[in-house]
């Protein structure tokens, strides 16, 4: 995994001060192209560790030069296929399988790839800039254009390295306190500062500075698959991940989905490997059990990590700006944790389960809109049946909220919303930037409609950027078996009670993972996956006065975003244990101390 940085005008200096930002993505090389544009990269070495691999790299004729941050897995294969047709290779990196695969198939290569990537390639033939981003968008590729200039980077830190025209993005921020989204669209934390969304590709013409955004990726959904060829299908997925010149671990939560990958992995790989937990001792949430139960089928070594309330006064600072915008809960500072364990272990390569939930319907909500599936199927005896399973099953009943709150027209959703749950928000200063715009997942919608909507917008995107954004802090290269383009297709052509069925979420998933999983794992109806314990948290002594300094400063009290009387009587109510608001209280504290880090100081113009 590597960072990349590039604009179109030369500028040495400049490129390596935005190389120096992005270190941490590429601890082990640095280069840089400046000619009448510029390209930088920081290099984690991955595959091919010699010289060799150094980027920004370029054809034998210095006609194309890439700068590029992934993994195709499939290099080897494609990198034969291209030598048989007559290219000439100078390394073995997977880098130089995508400009010889360019120069054969031009702007198609990539349907050819299986991987994970973000890359810029400079087209001297055609005098043109080419950013692509992979199918889900696991890498992360940020831009800013101005007119006159195009200026792109792994990290939004490193455009912030230019003089450009920003500030704080209202827009977004209320957005993610009023309806907890972020990452779901084109625009970010930033103004001005865009993403390049996933499955897209951006092509700028340097000579004209017009530039065009196309998307390249739509999913293709097979045909109907048995558990027989999910199960071909993952374990070839968690095999191709393996590929690697470096150990690979992995992350473990005790779930489902991470213990499936190292269960796989334990098959895969020769010899030991090591896997990285939160762990939280004598809480209701705490994995270990899970955890251990996993170490005794696979030969693994597991390290472990808890949330400290001193390390969190420590390292807030650190999170929120390797994150570099706000997060919607905790579990990812958890996250950060345990790719702090891995990097202190010396970890490069880690497997990790994100995906998993939202191609299998692994979330309680999914089951809201499968009783709004079948009841608008008028299949009411199957609706009633899953609906009783499923209190019986999980004890819960928020699906069940959840589809009388899907069949209610839109103004009393927004009704309800304003006066039981968000009371503290300023709606109108909600309305001034966001207009009458809501919250996307409030949409009459069946299963199948939800899963995409979570895959390519309310969910995936923002997991995928803490993943990356937390891998990347600590020099780790993160990959995600269930985000195989192959496996995800197949996910998509499974009919609704292949995913949820009895009561029960990721049927098919569960029965494809027979004799892989320990049946302690395979028949756990709860979900955590590196949970906190939140409210419990932000009740501890030490981070009630963290957080008291922050909600009773001038400039939390002076935000426009919220309402701070009644923001300091849920603090103190959830403090004194009468109502609990640990989730809110988080996004309070991330937001401020986010503008205080970017904006407050100066840090962006």
């Amino acid at each position: 995994m590597c960072g990349i940085n590039g604009f179109n005008w030369n500028d040495e200096v400049l490129i390596k001060k935005m190389n120096e930002v992005v270190k941490n993505r590429g601890p082990d090389d640095e280069g840089f192209l400046c000619e009448d544009i510029t390209l930088g990269h920081t290099r984690l070495s991955i595959i091919d560790l010699s010289p060799r691999g150094h980027q920004p790299m370029a054809n034998e004729d210095d006609t194309i030069w890439i700068t590029y941050n992934g993994e195709i897995y499939n290099y080897k294969e494609l990198r034969e296929d291209l030598i048989q047709k007559g290219h000439l290779f100078k390394s073995k990196t997977d880098t130089e399988v995508i400009i010889h695969a360019y120069e054969e198939y031009g702007l198609n290569c990539i349907e050819k790839f299986n991987g994970m990537w973000a890359f810029c390639i400079y087209d001297r033939n055609t005098d043109k800039l080419i950013l692509n981003r992979d199918r889900y968008g696991i890498k992360p590729l940020y831009y800013y254009m101005d007119g006159q200039r195009i200026i792109f980077s792994s990290m939004i830190a490193g455009i912030l390295c230019h003089n450009i025209e920003t500030a704080q993005n209202d827009k977004a921020i209320m957005e993610y306190l009023a309806h907890n989204l972020e990452d779901h669209d084109t625009y970010t934390f930033f103004r001005n500062i865009h993403k390049l969304q996933q499955g897209n590709m951006l092509i700028y013409d340097l000579g004209t500075k017009r530039h065009d955004i196309r998307k390249w990726y739509n999913p293709v959904p097979g045909t109907i698959k048995d558990e027989d060829y999910i199960r071909k299908i993952f374990s070839g997925s968690v095999q191709w991940r393996t590929v690697s010149d470096v150990p690979v671990g992995s992350c473990l939560s005790g779930g489902i989905d991470s213990s499936a990958i190292v269960c796989l992995l334990d098959r895969v790989l020769q010899e030991r490997f090591n896997t990285f937990s939160l762990i939280v001792p004598g809480n209701r949430i705490d994995e270990s059990s899970y955890i251990k139960e996993v170490g005794k089928k696979t030969d693994t070594q597991q390290f472990y990590i808890t949330v400290d309330t001193d390390d969190f006064i420590d390292e807030i600072e650190d999170f929120v700006r390797a994150q570099e915008e706000p997060v919607t809960e905790l579990s990812p500072y958890a996250q950060y944790r345990v790719m702090k364990l891995a990097h202190e272990n010396n970890a490069r390569v880690l497997l990790d389960g994100q995906g998993g939930d939202e191609i299998f319907a692994g979330y309680i909500y999914y089951f809201g809109y499968y009783f709004y599936e079948l009841f608008t199927g008028l299949k009411w005896l199957t609706l009633v049946k899953e609906m009783v399973l499923y209190a019986y099953n999980s004890k819960n009943i928020y699906p069940h909220a959840l589809f009388v709150f899907l069949l209610l027209p839109g103004f009393i959703q927004t009704f309800l919303w304003k006066t039981c749950m968000n009371r503290w928000i300023d709606h109108s200063f909600l309305k001034k930037v966001c207009g009458n715009s809501s919250d996307p997942r409030w949409k009459k919608m069946n299963l199948e409609e939800c899963l995409k909507m979570t895959l390519f917008s309310t969910a995936i995107p923002h997991l995928l950027r803490f993943e990356d954004k937390n891998s990347m802090r600590w020099s780790v290269e993160s990959r995600v078996p269930f985000l195989d383009f192959e496996l995800v297709e197949s996910a998509l052509s499974l009919p609704s009670k292949e995913k949820l069925h009895d009561g029960k979420s990721k049927v098919i998933f569960k029965r494809a993972m027979h004799s892989i999983l320990p049946e302690m794992i395979r028949n756990r109806t709860d979900k955590i996956g590196f949970g906190t314990p939140i409210n419990e948290f932000f009740r501890n002594e030490k981070i009630v006065k963290f957080c008291e300094v922050i909600v009773n400063s001038d400039s939390f009290k002076n935000r426009p975003y919220w309402k701070w009387k009644r923001v300091e009587k849920m603090f103190r109510d959830h403090v004194k244990g009468r109502k609990n608001a640990g989730k809110e209280i988080w996004k309070w504290i991330n937001t401020e101390i986010w503008l205080r880090m970017f904006f407050d100081k100066g840090n962006a113009s």
